[in-house]
């Protein structure tokens, strides 16, 4: 479990989840709220990109198959509107391809479901790197 100072980076900043499957937002949002940080949840990547919270989030979690842009071209278009923002990319069913592309990218590609503590421990990774 994590210590109260791992999530300090990100304790004002929500962390943003984008999925198309709502049971899976609210899960995620359930479990970044019970570990102390802040939530904003989208059904799809266009309605992030034109969100507030596209400003704040300190971290996205993004599904690789979402509706209409991917969470690989909501990287691409992140990668130009917050350069720096940290990425953790989630899906149920990541074919090799996707795998690598996202180990090219240096993001995390979790399995669906996702396991707490891995997720957890990824996320303060991720947010330690994204505030070097």
């Amino acid at each position: 479990m994590m210590s109260e100072g791992d999530n300090t980076l990100a304790s004002h900043r929500p962390i943003a989840v984008i999925d198309d499957d709502q049971g899976v937002r609210t899960a995620l949002c359930n479990l970044l709220d019970s570990a102390g940080y802040r939530s904003c949840s989208f059904a799809a990547a266009e309605e992030f990109l034109v969100a507030a919270c596209l400003h704040t989030a300190a971290c996205a979690i993004v599904d690789l198959r979402l509706a209409r842009m991917s969470g690989f071209e909501l990287a691409e278009r992140l990668a130009l509107l917050r350069p720096g923002l940290p990425l953790l990319f989630i899906s149920a069913q990541a074919t090799h391809r996707q795998r690598q592309r996202a180990l090219s990218l240096a993001l995390p590609l979790l399995a669906k479901p996702v396991h707490a503590d891995t997720l957890l421990a990824l996320l303060a990774h991720a947010l330690r790197q994204g505030h070097r």
